[in-house]
């Protein structure tokens, strides 16, 4: 397995559906790092903001699995998104919410968090205080 099916930075020209298989999203932040987003499987999609907006992919994405992926290019879902306009709304809705994912990723990838011992110490204690 391991098969790059998606490169950050690459516009995809379909949006893919995963049938089965497991896929690994991952995403280059600011200093250089590649961190892992999540996981996707079967029932999820991706590829439709490159699709939709034009815009270059926003993360890699590896085949953990072998799998099915089908796809349509915007000439097939042009006649569907024409004839069921309330689609349009719901694949917005999904590209703005992984748009938002992507901004929140980011932006607590970029954030240092630094721990004092003597707060992690009463970190500690407060949670076995209350088991």
């Amino acid at each position: 397995m391991g098969e790059e099916l998606l490169v950050q930075g690459v516009k995809l020209e379909s949006v893919q559906f995963v049938s089965y298989g497991v896929i690994d999203m991952a995403r280059q932040v600011a200093d250089g790092r590649i961190l892992k987003v999540h996981r996707i499987g079967p029932g999820d999609f991706f590829g439709e903001v490159s699709l939709l907006t034009g815009a270059a992919a926003s993360s890699t994405l590896t085949a953990i699995t072998s799998g099915l992926l089908p796809g349509l290019r915007s000439e097939d879902l042009k006649p569907i998104l024409e004839s069921r306009p309330e689609l349009v709304e719901l694949v917005c809705q999904a590209v703005a919410k992984k748009q938002h994912l992507f901004a929140h990723f980011d932006k607590a990838a970029i954030q240092q968090v630094v721990i004092e011992q003597h707060d992690l110490l009463s970190r500690i204690k407060n949670f076995f205080r209350h088991r």
